[in-house]
């Protein structure tokens, strides 16, 4: 069963992020583990963009590489 929890996101914004394997469950659980929801954002695209297959097109790696980039930005609480 999936909760539904306010992500502070436009539905534009979160079927984006769904195709890229974003769980927002895992998001809602990095803050209960005390992360900001910026950063635990972050760490749940990171988690979605490896979770299904290994990274294989020059894309697939380049947009790895930027969220990896922007989420190492922020302080990791974990």
């Amino acid at each position: 069963m999936t909760n539904i929890h306010n992500l502070d996101i436009t539905d534009t914004e979160y079927a984006q992020l769904l195709a890229q394997g974003y769980d927002p469950n895992l998001e809602h659980q990095l803050v209960e583990l005390g992360e900001s929801l910026d950063q635990a954002r972050k760490l749940a695209r990171v988690v979605g963009l490896t979770k299904d297959k290994p990274l294989q097109t020059d894309e697939e790696w380049q947009e790895f590489m930027a969220v990896w980039e922007d989420t190492c930005d922020g302080s990791v609480g974990i």
